[in-house]
Parts: structure tokens; sequence; C-alpha cells
């Protein structure tokens, strides 16, 4: 499968793998502990032999793994829903990424890239923890950063996604133009037509 990355942060592009977020039948692109490694490889997560780590876990610490991760996506996507509609953050929301703050910086290390600084994890399981941690520092910049008021829901019709809106006016309205946009315009057009 391949992952879409619109949203312009890493946090939110996580919390998007979930299609009609709230519905009765909502569509979720990571079913498994391997789905979870594809989108952490499609992000540039998690190369060569860090991918091949992942995978020697056995099936009962990757499930573990795997549902720990997704409690991690709920609640990023509680707290920029909320924000994207003004609305109160949930509480549970907020301690559940406090304590996934606390996890990962256990592990991380500040290392030299150059003329830059980036953080990396160490430990058994510094792969999935590298997903993690990055996935949670993404959100957390965000949250601390004053780019929060530009965090949107998709206007699309049926579309949950949200995004960062880096347009120059702040009136981005989608997530893709070329997805939700273009579906819009379509309806637009028919209605008119039909109308005259």
């Amino acid at each position: 499968m391949r992952f879409e990355f619109v949203a312009g942060n890493l946090a939110l592009d996580f919390a998007n793998t979930v299609h009609d977020h709230g519905s009765s039948d909502p569509r979720d692109d990571l079913q498994t502990y391997e789905d979870l490694m594809d989108w952490g490889r499609q992000a540039g997560l998690l190369r060569g032999r860090k991918g091949r780590e992942l995978r020697r876990k056995s099936p009962a610490q990757a499930k573990l793994e795997f549902e720990r991760t997704m409690k991690l996506r709920e609640a990023v996507y509680a707290i920029f829903f909320n924000r994207a509609r003004r609305q109160r953050v949930p509480h549970e929301a907020l301690q559940k990424v406090n304590w996934y703050l606390r996890q990962v910086m256990t592990q991380a290390r500040l290392h030299s890239e150059g003329k830059h600084f980036a953080l990396a994890w160490e430990g058994r399981d510094s792969p999935l923890r590298r997903v993690q941690g990055e996935i949670t520092c993404s959100a957390v910049r965000l949250l601390t950063s004053d780019r929060l008021g530009r965090v949107r829901q998709c206007a699309g019709e049926s579309c949950t996604w949200l995004f960062l809106d880096t347009s120059r006016n702040g009136l981005r309205r989608w997530c893709d133009m070329q997805a939700c946009g273009n579906r819009a315009k379509v309806r637009r057009f028919r209605q008119r037509k039909a109308a005259d």
C-alpha cells in the first residue's frame, strides 16, 4: 500500500491513516504491525537494518507495540481534531501524548548530523521507538508552535483528515487539492448544471 503524506506534519499524516474517522465504518490503513512498518519506511523513518530489526519481534511483542502505537494515533487525532474545530482538547488524549513523550524521551539522545543536531532513539526496540518518538515529537513541536492555529480539518464532504495550512492567506480548505478539492469542484459544477 502507498500511504499519503499530504498533511505537512508527520503526526498529522500518522493520524490520517484512518479515513472517515468517527464514522460507524472507518477505513484503517494500518491493520497490522507490518502495515505500521511500511508506513514508517514510507515516512523515511525506517531504513535497512532498522526495518529488519522490527521484523524480528515475537508476535506477542509486535501485537503489543502495534496496539500501543495505535493508541498514540488516536490521542494525536483527538488533540488536533479538537484544536482544528476550536474545541477543548480531551484531557485523556493530552495525558496519553504526555505518557508517550516521557517514554520516548528516556531513550532519546542528541547527536550531531553535520552542521545540525537530531534526536536518536537508543535501546533494544529503537526502530519502533524511533517511529513513536518521531510522531510524538512532531505532535509536540506543532502543539507548542505558533502554527498550531493553522491546523485544519479537510472540508471534503466525507473526509476527516487533518492538515497544516501553510498557504499564505491561511484559507486552504482541503487536505489535498487533487483529491478532495477536485471532488468538491466537480460536485459544485454538477449542481450548477442541474440547476440550469
